[in-house]
């Protein structure tokens, strides 16, 4: 019983106005930056722990500063989405995040001299490509909290890149 009164999950549930627009879209970049999903228009989910709630702490008061409404609740479902069908969520918002990840590392070892001699303006290109995924990809797989597939094959593209 103890778990229903602590709750799986997190939710955030805010009321912002339509217009100005821009508050929207910074509070959406926000919870995507986070992890969140959202599974209702305005209710946006995260499974709780410590950090996730002082992130979604820090979201509601920005929500609240800006003179919207807001609330964070813990929360278990009982009844419509499950458990497995939210976790599904999550899993499908990361693997296209490691799907493109994936294609641009692609892409990057596929510009990269096949003969190993490589320029000095082919080793930066590729450094640079290499700085920007390692940097997605430490920030994807932090908020990756289900182990989504495509994962593993990220971090292996990295290290053929890094290896080269």
């Amino acid at each position: 019983m103890a778990d229903c009164v602590e709750g799986k999950w997190l939710l955030l549930i805010h009321q912002i106005p339509p217009k100005p627009g821009y508050l929207r879209v910074k509070i959406w970049r926000r919870l995507q930056s986070l992890g969140a999903v959202a599974i209702k228009n305005s209710v946006y989910v995260i499974p709780r722990n410590e950090q996730t709630l002082e992130d979604f702490q820090w979201v509601l008061r920005e929500i609240v500063s800006s003179g919207a409404e807001a609330s964070v609740c813990a929360a278990n479902f009982l009844e419509g989405l499950t458990d497995d069908q939210i976790e599904a969520i999550f899993q499908a918002a990361r693997q296209s995040d490691y799907a493109r990840m994936i294609e641009e590392a692609q892409e990057a070892l596929d510009l990269a001299p096949s003969s190993g001699s490589m320029t000095p303006e082919d080793i930066q290109a590729l450094d640079g490509s290499l700085l920007r995924l390692k940097k997605r990809y430490s920030a994807v797989s932090g908020i990756d909290f289900f182990g989504a597939p495509g994962r593993e094959e990220t971090s292996r593209l990295l290290e053929k890149i890094e290896s080269i």
